[in-house]
Parts: C-alpha cells; structure tokens; sequence
C-alpha cells in the first residue's frame, strides 16, 4: 500500500506541473490532446505514465522558452466538467475547438479531479495509511454524488479563475441523472459570476455529432461576442 501511494505520487507531481503549463495562454497544447494525456492515466500503471508525463512537461518547457504554441491567445476558452469524456469518444472536445473554441479545462473524473488533490500521509502504520485514504476519497471530492456539492462549485469557480475560462460546457450523458440533478444548481451559480454555461446531451454513438455542432457552434459563437464586447469597452479594438 505504500508502495501505491508513493507510486500515485509521482503522478499527482507531474500532473501538477502539467497543469501549471495548461494555464498557460496561448495555449501549448491543443485541449483534445490534453483530455487524451488525461484519460491515458485510467489505463497506465502510475509510474509508467508518470514516466511519460516527465518527457511530455520537458518538452513543454522547450516549447515556452521558444514560444510555440498550439493557438492564438484570443480564442474563447471553454471548461467541460459534467459526465465523463473518455477516449476515443472525444467528439465535444473536436467540435469545440473545430468551431473556433479552446478546451482549456476540464472538470471530469476523467480529467484534472482524479489527480489534483494529493494525498497527504502523516502515520506510515497501516491504519494511517488507510485512514489518509478514506480521507482523501471522501472529504475533498467533488463528485456531484454528493449531496453537499459545495466544494464541487468552489472548485470550478477557482478552475474558471485559473485557466481564464470565459464559458462552460455541461456535458450529461444519457441517463447519468446525478449530473442533470446538479446542472440548474450550477448553471444559478455561475450566472452570479457572469460565466456563460450550455447544457449538452450525449452518449457513445456518432448519430448526434450534427446536433451537437449546432449547439457548441452558437455557444462558442456568443463567447466569441461578448469577448469581442468586453474588448470594446477597454478600447482594445
């Protein structure tokens, strides 16, 4: 057990440097390629991917020094959190930035939630080790599974704040009724802070992809105004 918690980590280190450079805008990294990195840790042993994420976080490094990004900065930065996206059904994240989008975070358990809370052990006996554990899976977690959804909205407010969000996408797939119970409670909270948020519907079959276009298209296309209006108002165009 031990083993495993030094193993993961070295994982959560290395995800906390990716994030760093995932904050970064213009963006690095194309947000489909971040979310593929992202799912890759679901099916790789821990310090294999952790081994992978340090060459991918050295290169990255190179690439700020000799500032080549994957985007131009103005492009609207858009965070997806709800029902997970896993690979290969990337289909939200490809019409995002193929309409003109920027996937810039992503607040799924299949994204930055799984990694971005390290797991602090104080007592190395087994009780300790299992005690930290029960801590860290219950405590912090922002699943909407849970009924006080206070730290889930903390959360995604500081995530619109860290990566500069300037729109949501609320992903529900069909019949995951614990993220369509949820989504009135953030879409109220997000409209306090002036953060526009669309509620998408999905599931694992290509037969939607024109109907979702349509959708992000107009979202992105809103996001794109009021940036532009923002803009106008500081006298930057």
């Amino acid at each position: 057990m031990a083993e495993a918690i030094n193993q993961k980590g070295c994982a959560q280190y290395e995800m906390s440097r990716f994030l760093a450079y995932r904050q970064n805008n213009p963006p690095l990294l194309h947000g489909t390629q971040v979310m593929a990195v992202m799912n890759a840790f679901a099916y790789m042993p821990p310090l294999e991917w952790a081994k992978c994420m340090r060459k991918l976080n050295d290169e990255l490094d190179q690439r700020l020094e000799r500032k080549q990004f994957a985007a131009k900065a103005n492009r609207p930065r858009v965070l997806v959190t709800g029902s997970p996206i896993m690979y290969p059904n990337l289909k939200i994240p490809l019409l995002i930035e193929e309409m003109g989008g920027m996937l810039a975070g992503d607040e799924t358990c299949m994204g930055e939630r799984a990694l971005y809370d390290p797991l602090t052990v104080t007592d190395r006996s087994f009780n300790g080790m299992m005690r930290a554990l029960a801590g860290r899976y219950t405590r912090p977690c922002t699943c909407p599974t849970f009924t006080d959804n206070r730290q889930r909205v903390f959360r995604i407010k500081q995530m619109i704040k860290d990566h500069q969000i300037q729109g949501v996408i609320y992903h529900v797939l069909r019949g995951c009724l614990v993220y369509d119970y949820e989504y009135p409670v953030l879409e109220e909270e997000l409209e306090k802070e002036g953060i526009p948020i669309i509620r998408v519907e999905s599931d694992y079959n290509e037969e939607d992809v024109e109907q979702l276009r349509i959708r992000i298209e107009a979202f992105i296309e809103l996001l794109k105004l009021k940036q532009f209006s923002e803009q106008k108002a500081r006298g930057t165009v």
